[in-house]
């Protein structure tokens, strides 16, 4: 996806760099993994892999020089459409067939607040909004709140008042309200993995340490397996540690071989690449429409009719595939429709003077590999896709 001819801009767009792409879609299928409920139990630091994410791609972002408001505005575009939609669809659900939820009901307050990121405790007791796997983007919602009210004060430390915000937030705020539902929320750690993300970029964007960027494909490709192995081990063996140390640290340990694996995944015509990275586009699709194949399987094909067995390897596999179909045929037809709609309507397309500057160097970092590493390609890139 990164053009040679234009290799600045294009690795100034975060959906340009493949292995970025590739991040999200294991993210996303170790989430959906997760919620399957099979053995061994493991996945949901998929989350704590898309926070990490978070935080490094809103840093790369911001060095092109976003205003507040064009910031604004391209976050709630692209969080808010699908989620309402699903949102809506799931309180549909609860008010005309309640049977097939747990303990989700047709409550217009919830509803109302699940529409406006507004933390709350669901009927079960959980810190969850009316679509569960919604309590994610409470958080991403609130991260970009401290960004936004950063680079409103100030656009040459914004990333370091952010971090400030965050930290207090948590430290603070967290910790001495009498709130429970405020408490409950910014006392969780996974709350600083967005500041690891933006630690990866400035890593990554300095001039230093080059060894970090220029890891070798086998090593890079042995670290990220590494990472994501020991998180597996620890979620599955419930290992009693904090969670910043074992799954934030790995996470951004993971995305930083990832970066190392760029220049492999942008020339490689290999489907397995294609694929990961097709995955990774309809990524957001598949976390948030996931629970509706997982629990359609799960109640219907198998509690009622005894079809599938969600929790033998085929059943795993087959309910991986379903919710992978469903992310991406969303993504095609609903969610990238929808975000381009929306650009075009409500973004103001304006140059900002300076912009690219820290991008300018994340795309010569990715390009600072071995000589020997840049064969010629023997016909033109393909350009990449939009959306």
């Amino acid at each position: 996806m990164i053009d040679t001819d234009n290799s600045a801009l294009r690795a100034a767009k975060p959906e340009a760099l493949k292995s970025l792409q590739v991040l999200r879609a294991i993210a996303a299928v170790s989430v959906v993994y997760y919620h399957i409920g099979a053995l061994p139990s493991f996945g949901s630091f998929g989350v704590d892999i898309f926070f990490v994410l978070s935080g490094f791609v809103i840093a790369m972002v911001l060095a092109k020089g976003q205003s507040p408001s064009v910031f604004a505005a391209s976050r709630l575009i692209r969080v808010v459409p699908l989620y309402w939609l699903l949102t809506s669809c799931l309180f549909l659900i609860a008010l005309l067939a309640p049977e097939l939820l747990n303990s989700t009901t047709a409550n217009l307050y919830n509803y109302a607040k699940s529409l406006f990121f507004i933390p709350y405790f669901k009927e079960n007791g959980t810190l969850r909004p009316l679509l569960a796997v919604g309590w994610t983007l409470n958080y991403e919602m609130f991260f970009y709140l401290c960004i936004w009210l950063s680079i409103l004060l100030t656009r040459r430390y914004y990333l370091q008042l952010s971090a400030l915000l965050v930290l207090a937030a948590y430290g603070l705020w967290g910790q001495n309200t009498q709130d429970p539902e405020i408490s409950v929320f910014l006392r969780n750690t996974q709350l600083l993995e967005f500041l690891l993300g933006i630690l990866v970029f400035k890593l990554y964007t300095a001039r230093w340490p080059a060894a970090l960027r220029r890891l070798p494909v086998p090593l890079a490709a042995a670290l990220g397996g590494v990472c994501y192995l020991f998180m597996a081990a620890a979620e599955a063996t419930a290992l009693q540690l904090n969670g910043l140390l074992i799954y934030g640290l790995p996470s951004a340990l993971l995305l930083l071989a990832l970066l190392s694996l760029e220049g492999y995944f942008s020339r490689s015509s290999s489907p397995a690449v294609r694929c990961w990275t097709g995955m990774g586009d309809a990524s957001y699709a598949t976390y948030l429409s996931h629970f509706y194949v997982v629990e359609l399987i799960r109640k219907i094909a198998f509690q009622r009719f005894h079809l599938i067995n969600p929790y033998t390897p085929l059943g795993v596999a087959l309910v991986l595939a379903a919710s992978l179909l469903l992310g991406y045929a969303l993504y095609r037809f609903i969610d990238r429709p929808l975000l381009r709609f929306l650009k075009a309507r409500l973004m103001h397309r304006r140059a900002t003077p300076g912009a690219g500057e820290n991008a300018g160097l994340v795309a010569a970092h990715l390009k600072a590999l071995p000589p020997e590493a840049h064969p010629k390609p023997a016909r033109p890139p393909r350009p990449a896709p939009q959306g």
